[in-house]
């Protein structure tokens, strides 16, 4: 098969995308709390999240997503109540410690971010986010320049 760099770049990014984001959920797990866990918990917003939406969110099924909240439960982060518009639908919502615990958390990420966005400049990274829009645009007609 041919040498591609189309194919490397791919791959490169693939990669490097994988191990950021390994590296960022091995920083949030240090903290007891799965990568799904967190997610979770950024979707949760103080008026809580219906169930079925948290799950489209987090891309999972309601089974998934019924052990996941149940662990959460567990941990004392979240906990379930009926919708007062409609009594079918249950609402995800942070205890007082599941606030804490994303006040904590969500700042310690965004320093995570930064710290591994750190190697490059400014003008690197300015350029690397124009490039990436650029990829991801290129199918949608919306190509910039």
């Amino acid at each position: 098969m041919a040498h591609s760099l189309s194919r490397d770049v791919y791959w490169l990014l693939r990669n490097t995308t994988s191990t950021l984001k390994n590296d960022l959920r091995k920083q949030i797990e240090a903290h007891g709390i799965s990568w799904p866990q967190f997610h979770a918990l950024y979707h949760i917003g103080e008026q809580g999240i219906p169930a079925n939406e948290l799950a489209r969110e987090l891309h999972c099924n309601a089974s998934n997503m019924t052990g996941l909240v149940d662990r959460m439960i567990e941990n004392g982060w979240v906990y379930r109540e009926h919708s007062a518009r409609d009594r079918r639908v249950w609402l995800v919502k942070l205890t007082e410690e599941g606030e804490q615990l994303k006040e904590r958390l969500f700042p310690l990420h965004r320093q995570n971010i930064e710290r591994r966005m750190s190697c490059l400049s400014g003008e690197e990274l300015a350029l690397l986010a124009k490039l990436l829009r650029k990829l991801a645009d290129q199918d949608s007609g919306r190509e910039q320049s």
